[in-house]
């Protein structure tokens, strides 16, 4: 399987994708043949069909085709539903801004001239003769049908590309900017040209937070021993308290003993099926199951063998038992400090993330001390420089690159905010307050080794104003694919197309 295969949405209907519809005949032998299926959805009552000849059955062979061309295996049972599920995925896509593109073309009545076809005709390479001028006699030889199907085409692909460019802009260009249609204007330009023009060259010491010390570990469990307490407890849990009661009823009848009654009334919320043992024993564990705060203390309080009155948990209704005494936890077992981890990890990161900023700030004393270089060789930080660069939230291409995207330290904090509002606050030598990257797991600090302004040329200029067209054509996915007029069927054609694969 190849990296980096690309998704529905990078894919940029240029409609030029219309090309797809024009007379090609369809790719034989490839897997999952038209039959009866499910519509893969509709545009405005319109059908979209997997069906022989169909422009969303010819789309999806064509995209196929790509796949394979680019060694995907759609004969590999490990990825074929995911590459089905893409190639169907581009290839309603590309119908739909068909589709869509046709409406809006039809319903202001707008009819393709017979010229305009002729003239398109007259441009296709299978037309040309040895010159490269256009051979009637080559076209003539085509069957009366074909000719027919090939004018339909055209006058499809013509149609759409008329709403295309009224409403998108026209593909001829003149200096970066389309000949007519949506357009940026002299003053977008500029602003967004000048977002550019201070750029801050960084440096950046970033301390792990994986990095967090076992003694740091033991210390919090120490500190918070009755969390870490494991309780040997069984349990029968029951979808309604009714089920519970009658249950509990005939334990204290002696009709059935606890452990009987588990694998044959317990749901199997919290303990193992066939036992009943609780599984998620440790006391924060428990916090968690019940709804009642009180209803914990009747659980932990449990003497050995005694069996607790019905309790309504998160999951269920529940009868718990206990099967020995709680056993305090010893913070000497790499197991126990391994829970205190993870409790910190998912209901107290703060903690963690505390120890670490602190550690920053005397990162920070001794760099404004003794030099950043010397702060790096003394304290663990994982180090990094940036080239000088614009502040570009998201690593939007109208600003230029953001190094920060390519880095595995920083890549994930490309869209905080607080990174960005301390790191371009800097003067030139500034070392930075600590920045919490919590999503990234760092704590890191920045220095501005240098601030440069960008000079602009006219280049720069036509540059930004090429980046911005291509930005304003990249919209319209989402402007065709917002449309109330799209009906998605995907997963019941998904499911009964793969239900005939299998």
């Amino acid at each position: 399987m190849k990296k980096g295969f690309y998704s529905i949405g990078t894919i940029i209907i240029l409609l030029l994708a219309a090309i797809i519809f024009v007379f090609v005949p369809a790719m034989a032998g490839v897997e999952g043949k038209a039959g009866q299926l499910p519509d893969y959805g509709s545009y405005n009552g319109k059908p979209i069909r997997y069906e022989e000849n169909s422009p969303f059955y010819n789309a999806a062979i064509r995209c196929m085709e790509q796949y394979e061309q680019q060694g995907y295996n759609f004969s590999d049972p490990t990825f074929a539903s995911f590459l089905y599920t893409q190639a169907f995925e581009q290839a309603f896509t590309n119908v739909v801004g068909g589709y869509a593109l046709t409406y809006f073309s039809e319903s202001t009545g707008y009819k393709v001239p017979e010229t305009a076809i002729d003239r398109r005709i007259r441009q296709q390479e299978q037309f040309l003769d040895i010159s490269g001028e256009f051979s009637p006699a080559v076209y003539e030889a085509l069957s009366e049908t074909d000719k027919r199907n090939l004018r339909k085409s055209i006058a499809e692909e013509l149609t759409q590309m008329r709403s295309y460019e009224d409403i998108f802009g026209s593909l001829n260009e003149v200096g970066n900017r389309p000949l007519y249609g949506l357009k940026a204007s002299t003053s977008e330009i500029d602003f967004i040209n000048k977002m550019s023009d201070k750029l801050y060259a960084l440096d950046a010491a970033a301390f792990d937070m994986s990095n967090y010390p076992d003694s740091e570990k033991v210390a919090f469990g120490n500190a918070h021993k009755d969390l870490f307490v494991k309780y040997n407890l069984k349990v029968i849990s029951c979808d309604t308290e009714a089920k519970a009661k009658e249950v509990l009823k005939r334990i204290k009848n002696s009709e059935i003993t606890f452990e009987d009654a588990i694998p044959e009334y317990s749901t199997k919320h919290y303990g193992d099926p066939e036992t009943g043992l609780l599984s998620a024993n440790f006391r924060y564990q428990l916090d968690n199951a019940f709804t009642k705060p009180e209803d914990i203390e009747k659980v932990t309080s449990l003497a050995t063998s005694d069996m607790s009155e019905i309790l309504e948990t998160a999951s269920a209704w529940c009868i718990f038992k206990a099967t020995d005494a709680p056993v305090q936890p010893d913070f000497t077992d790499s197991f126990i400090v391994s829970n205190v981890y993870d409790y910190l990890k998912t209901r107290k990161k703060s903690v963690i993330e505390n120890y670490f900023e602190n550690q920053a700030k005397d990162f920070v004393a001794k760099a404004n001390a003794d030099g950043f270089e010397t702060a790096c060789n003394t304290f663990p930080v994982k180090t990094n420089s940036y080239p000088a660069f614009a502040l570009n939230y998201n690593n939007t291409s109208l600003i230029g690159h953001n190094p920060l995207s390519d880095d595995q330290l920083l890549s994930s904090a490309v869209t905080t905010d607080d990174l960005y509002k301390t790191a371009f606050k800097l003067k030139k030598g500034e070392v930075s307050s600590p920045v919490v990257l919590s999503g990234s797991n760092i704590v890191v600090v920045f220095r501005c080794s240098d601030i440069v302004t960008a000079e602009k040329t006219s280049a720069d200029r036509d540059a930004c104003a090429n980046t911005i067209n291509v930005s304003s054509k990249s919209s319209i996915n989402s402007t065709i694919l917002a449309s109330d007029k799209i009906k998605d069927n995907s997963a019941e054609f998904m499911k009964v197309f793969l239900g005939k694969r299998s």
